[in-house]
């Protein structure tokens, strides 16, 4: 009888034999990691073998707390999928879709994170003095930056917030977008994608580049380059250059790019395609959100007393 079962390992328990002959019967499942499927093994009612209490599902539940979190994340996700699916039958579609879905729930959150990491950047000259000022100080620097923050009502930690809540989404999308069975051959664009289940390619080099192991040319993971570059580009907030943390900004917004692209390029299309789309939100996102600032900016000029506009 199977007694458990691991993702690489299948634990068999049988009782001591004392007769002189036997036989023993064994059984192999070849399908999808799917609970619903797998749980048709514990009633001998809802499988053509008859067999009963097999417990197979246990293959298809992530082990670990933390696993078994984003595990919970990704079977909602997979819902709303499978949902969006019916609505338009193109696996392709119903992923920009989802991607869609996840940027409107965290859209209020990015609004206000964009307006902490402005005002952030519009301290810069009174954040610079102060460190001129207390170069040789920095206790005292440190202290007055924050009481700078406390003043202005600035959390420094905001502007990191929507992302740090967003990778808990990203594992999960990573996880069912790279094992979801029902992708397997989902054609999205036909002569450019056709099964999204595995990595695109638009050409075949006959040779593999080394340390990379890349042997195709993939536009998909290039144009999710191009996009995360551009995000990051239009993201980054005036000025952000000279603050001391301008450097690790630039680092975010170039290096980070370019190591998304060695870690997805031989991923399944439809990973890369869930991160490109998400790309191109945030840069219509942040287009929208600067647009709003500069229209408020405006209104606000527009409304100021005479005076007030004269000594600007």
């Amino acid at each position: 009888t199977v007694q458990g079962f691991d993702r690489s390992v299948i634990h068999v328990q049988r009782p001591v034999q004392k007769a002189n002959a036997w036989t023993d019967k064994y059984h192999f499942y070849l399908g999808p990691v799917k609970k619903e499927i797998l749980e048709r093994y514990n009633s001998d009612e809802k499988n053509s073998w008859g067999v009963t209490n097999m417990h197979a599902e246990g293959a298809a539940r992530p082990s670990g707390a933390l696993m078994r979190l984003f595990g919970r994340l990704g079977k909602l996700l997979d819902d709303v999928l499978e949902i969006l699916y019916k609505l338009i039958p193109n696996y392709g579609v119903a992923i920009i879709l989802l991607t869609l879905f996840t940027k409107l729930i965290f859209f209020p959150l990015t609004i206000k994170s964009s307006e902490s990491t402005a005002k952030m950047a519009s301290l810069n000259p009174k954040m610079q003095e102060i460190r001129a000022r207390l170069k040789d100080k920095p206790d005292k620097m440190n202290q007055e930056i924050a009481a700078l923050y406390k003043r202005e009502g600035i959390n420094p930690m905001s502007g990191c917030l929507p992302l740090l809540l967003q990778l808990p989404i990203f594992f999960a999308l990573y996880d069912l977008l790279n094992t979801h069975f029902e992708l397997r051959g989902a054609l999205f664009i036909p002569g450019w994608i056709p099964d999204l289940s595995v990595p695109e390619s638009v050409l075949d080099f006959g040779f593999t580049i080394p340390l990379v192991n890349w042997s195709s040319l993939r536009l998909l993971p290039l144009i999710m380059l191009a996009t995360q570059l551009l995000s990051g580009k239009i993201t980054q907030p005036a000025g952000a250059g000279d603050q001391q943390g301008g450097m690790n900004m630039k680092l975010m917004t170039y290096a980070l790019p370019i190591v998304f692209l060695f870690i997805l390029y031989d991923m399944p299309s439809g990973l890369v395609l869930y991160w490109t789309v998400q790309n191109v939100l945030s840069i219509v996102q942040q287009w929208y959100m600067n647009s709003r600032r500069k229209a408020k900016a405006a209104a606000a000029a527009e409304a100021a007393p005479p005076a007030v506009k004269g000594r600007k």
